[in-house]
């Protein structure tokens, strides 16, 4: 029996008793037999005492790096073991058994965490991975398409329509279209709205200076469209639910080109566009027979006309926006001009800045 000494000179891991995993040398080896040969024939001598370290290491003839080596080689093998507080020999079989009892007991755990990380495996691939993928899909993809092709053109608007289940906005910064043709979208947005979809449209200001176009808007919101009316927009836009929408890819010529937007992630910046429009435009009134109406639709389109000529637009720049005919808005200018009593749009300008009957019309451009 040897004692386990404290600062004798014996290496760490003394007190071990299971096996290690490590290789070791062939010297190691043999450091080890004759430290293990001279601790078995040591505690075969009755009543001699421990041994220490360095009388152990002698006996065996080894110095005491070599000591040191072949004591941890005899502790990972697990060929000794510490009993009230005594080194001894433990038999080669028993040592076996027990790292064959070691290597079970490790191979039930391993079993058991390969079962466990089979099942959190299938849960997340099979599972949640999934449903990551799908809400990216919904919420992540954006797809931007250019179509220019007339037919075509319609049969997407037509095809989102039918695929719209919540609501359908638009906003139409002019020129209008010809009677005839909002007469036939009438019908359609009836057809929407009576499957449930709910309407929203903003049109120009300028709808209104029109009769035929005036008692149309009226009866789009009899129909049940939600109707609001703004001075000028920057460009057409349609939006179906929240997943596409539709614009111009030039609002200078909307009837080019058309792009195509699919995705959710665009379309949350495209909702917020439109909810902003939708919050300064104001509400259709109600039909009076048309002679106040026409007037404050007058004073309103002449607003936005000082408006943009005062951001330096010209003349065919103005219509465009506002949907009407260039002597529309040279008829506006002249008499603004007049007005002023001014000479020309430079002169105007000048007037505008200083006009405090004016001013007022600028504190939001």
């Amino acid at each position: 029996m040897l004692p386990v000494p404290s600062g004798d000179g014996f290496p760490p891991g003394a007190a071990g008793g299971g096996p290690g995993g490590g290789s070791s040398t062939q010297r190691d080896e043999e450091a080890a037999l004759a430290l293990y040969e001279a601790l078995r024939a040591r505690s075969r001598v009755t009543g001699a005492s421990p041994p220490s370290a360095a009388e152990l290491y002698a006996a065996a003839e080894l110095d005491e790096a070599q000591g040191g080596r072949g004591w941890r080689r005899l502790t990972d093998l697990g060929l000794v073991q510490i009993r009230d507080g005594v080194a001894e020999a433990v038999d080669p079989d028993a040592a076996l058994a027990r790292a064959m009892d070691h290597y079970q007991a490790n191979a039930t755990e391993q079993l058991r965490n390969g079962v466990r990380l089979q099942r959190v495996t299938e849960a997340l691939t099979a599972v949640y991975r999934p449903a990551v993928q799908r809400e990216t899909r919904e919420t992540r993809e954006v797809s931007v398409e250019f179509v220019s092709e007339p037919r075509r053109k319609q049969r997407i608007r037509l095809d989102l329509s039918d695929a719209a289940r919540e609501r359908i906005d638009s906003m139409h910064p002019g020129p209008m279209p010809s009677i005839e043709v909002l007469e036939a979208s009438l019908a359609h947005d009836r057809s929407l709205l009576e499957r449930g979809v709910a309407s929203r449209a903003i049109y120009p200001m300028s709808c209104l200076a029109s009769p035929k176009y005036a008692r149309w808007l009226h009866d789009l919101a009899d129909a049940g469209v939600e109707l609001r009316l703004i001075d000028h927009a920057p460009f057409d836009l349609l939006t179906f639910d929240s997943h596409a929408a539709l614009m111009a890819a030039d609002p200078e010529h909307p009837s080019d080109t058309l792009i195509v937007v699919r995705g959710a992630a665009l379309m949350r910046a495209f909702r917020a566009v439109y909810e902003d429009f939708w919050l300064r435009g104001r509400p259709l009134a109600p039909s009076a027979g048309g002679g106040a109406e026409d007037a404050d639709a007058v004073t309103a389109q002449e607003r936005v006309i000082i408006r943009l000529m005062a951001s330096g637009l010209s003349d065919d720049q103005i219509a465009r926006k506002l949907g009407v005919h260039r002597r529309t808005v040279q008829r506006a200018i002249a008499k603004l001009m007049e007005r002023l009593d001014a000479a020309s749009r430079f002169e105007a300008g000048l007037k505008l800045a200083r006009d405090e009957e004016f001013a007022e019309l600028f504190t939001g451009v």
